[in-house]
């Protein structure tokens, strides 16, 4: 018998809105994993654009947003090795610093 999480996973696969709610719940959990691996603090999901594969965080500090930027691509990996189903292949800051 299939456990309720798999169910919503199959159905969200034809559904945006679910697919997009879930992988927002997933990606927080594994944004404050690995985030905290690296010792950022203050990061926060604010959205993932499914279409373009992009995910928005809100930095409140300029060194730590430097610091993911210098980090991109490692992090991008560590995040998609953490994904079952979607890829990120971008990250763009909404909000805090400039």
């Amino acid at each position: 018998m299939q456990d309720f999480n798999d169910i919503f996973k199959e159905v969200s696969n034809k559904n945006n809105v679910l697919k997009k709610i879930l992988l927002m719940k997933d990606l927080k959990q594994i944004i404050k994993k690995i985030f905290d691996k690296y010792g950022f603090t203050s990061v926060e999901v604010v959205n993932v654009d499914l279409k373009t594969s992009t995910l928005f965080l809100y930095i409140e500090n300029n060194y730590i947003k430097q610091e993911i930027i210098f980090k991109k691509k490692k992090i991008l990996r560590d995040i998609n090795n953490k994904l079952k189903y979607d890829k990120i292949i971008n990250i763009k800051f909404s909000g805090g610093v400039d």
